[in-house]
């Protein structure tokens, strides 16, 4: 026969799938629809788009070494920009040709 206990764990099983069968049935129906399309859900990637997708791909530890090589070519890039004198932009070729407006001929 069946003792005590495993009459007991048996009955606990039902009431847990019970309760179980009791949650899936009331997500269940068009009210339970539209109650779980009027909750707040936060955003997916799929659905950002500009800085807040950067920040977001930022974050994830697969993309830091990206993101490490990303921000030295910015800062080094921003350096460069920086040291670029009026005399370093007079000798080139790019710079004096499309910006510099001394000399129109060269067009």
């Amino acid at each position: 026969m069946v003792s005590k206990e495993e009459v007991a764990e048996i009955n606990t099983y039902f009431q847990n799938r019970m309760a179980e069968s009791k949650k899936i049935w009331a997500a269940r129906g068009p009210e339970a629809r539209v109650a779980a399309a009027a909750k707040p859900r936060p955003q997916t990637w799929r659905q950002m788009s500009g800085l807040s997708l950067m920040a977001h791909e930022a974050s994830h530890i697969g993309n830091r070494p990206f993101m490490v090589g990303f921000g030295v070519c910015a800062l080094g890039a921003l350096y460069i920009q920086t040291k670029f004198t009026d005399e370093m932009k007079e000798d080139s070729l790019y710079w004096s040709t499309y910006h510099l407006k001394k000399t129109p001929e060269r067009h």
